[in-house]
């Protein structure tokens, strides 16, 4: 009898954390799309750049591996009206949001290479 209980805390307990994580990575990727868009607000519609597109894709995507491959979009479109150094600045550190929502190997090293 003591195990069955044991099993439902357990379970309850599972239950009531990955509810809370689910929250929790919702919040997260709100905070990246927002990001994102925040990055992209300078920059003026532009059907020929793409600008509108990337404007839609990131407020339409469904997930973190969605936005997380947008970002080529979004540097993209920074690099062509900002420069390249700026662009990936600003990338950097949405790519830093991301940590603990994509596999930690499609992430990049902590460590900065210089680009020369």
């Amino acid at each position: 009898m003591r195990k069955a209980i044991s099993r439902i805390k357990s379970s309850f307990a599972s239950l009531v954390s990955d509810q809370k994580t689910i929250i929790d990575a919702s919040a997260q990727v709100e905070s990246i799309r927002t990001a994102m868009l925040d990055a992209l607000a300078c920059i003026e519609p532009n059907e020929d750049m793409g600008s509108s597109k990337a404007w839609t894709d990131i407020a339409r995507a469904a997930d973190t591996q969605t936005l997380w491959y947008l970002r080529s979009d979004v540097l993209r479109l920074l690099s062509d009206f900002h420069g390249e150094q700026l662009a990936r600045d600003k990338l950097e550190a949405m790519t830093e949001m991301f940590r603990g929502l994509v596999p930690p190997n499609q992430m990049p090293s902590r460590r900065r290479v210089e680009r020369r």
